[in-house]
């Protein structure tokens, strides 16, 4: 007997509950239910002779560091971290099932999270593109259109935007700072002009200046073009709220 048409297909979500319990739901009955909350549905296994996750990423807005199963979903999530309209969320939550071919497919989306208010789920695009993987997506914009859940697909930076995206996730939290000092630098940058000049205006210690500034760029109120290599001598200007 052959497969039911796409949209007679049967799409269930399966996921852990608040109390670890895991559960299974046809997509539909799915749309409350708050995965940015939820625990992974199975945490990634670390590399044979390593002790922890060389891969988890940070989440400012709840405080918790979350597992990834790659680097290129760890890269994603430290975009996701510097996104301000991102407020709680969590990898790998959900997982869809369906049926093709006669067999089970899955698809596990890489995070869901709670962007603008409304619940956003996340695949991370894979090195290369298959066949599978465009019915993946497929089927999960045909589940996100009946639970009401927003589509995102992300790719993991590289060359020089990720190393630029490394320095200022290194510098996403600063600390021993006196208070004033981040509002003092960023007056300084109302005109574009390069980051040591403007330590240096501040009378700020070079270094603790510099990571201060890298810092602001990492919560988007100072600007720089990431397109170039991020450098003291890059040049940054301030960003005005709205």
């Amino acid at each position: 007997m052959p497969d039911a048409p796409l949209d007679q297909q049967v799409i269930t979500v399966c996921f852990l509950d608040r109390f670890g319990r895991r559960r299974e739901l046809p997509v539909e009955q799915a749309a409350q239910v708050p995965f940015e909350q939820l625990a992974p549905l199975q945490m990634p296994v670390p590399y044979p002779g390593r002790q922890s996750f060389v891969t988890k990423a940070w989440a400012s807005a709840t405080g918790q560091s979350l597992a990834c199963g790659s680097l290129r979903q760890q890269r994603c999530g430290m975009l996701l971290d510097r996104d301000p309209a991102v407020a709680a969320r969590s990898a790998g939550p959900m997982e869809l099932h369906w049926t093709q071919d006669g067999c089970t497919q899955s698809l596990r989306p890489d995070f869901v999270a709670l962007r603008a208010g409304r619940r956003e789920v996340i695949c991370v695009t894979p090195e290369e593109l298959t066949d599978g993987w465009h019915a993946g997506q497929e089927l999960l914009a045909r589940a996100a259109a009946v639970a009401g859940w927003r589509v995102r697909v992300m790719r993991p930076p590289d060359g020089v935007e990720l190393d630029n995206l490394m320095l200022l996730y290194a510098a996403r939290s600063p600390q021993r700072l006196a208070v004033g000092d981040a509002e003092a630098l960023a007056r300084h940058f109302a005109v574009a002009r390069t980051i040591r000049s403007g330590v240096r205006a501040t009378g700020l210690p070079t270094f603790t200046g510099v990571d201060l500034a890298y810092h602001l760029i990492w919560k988007r109120r100072l600007h720089t073009d990431m397109t170039r290599p991020l450098t003291p001598s890059s040049t940054a200007w301030l960003q005005e709220d709205g």
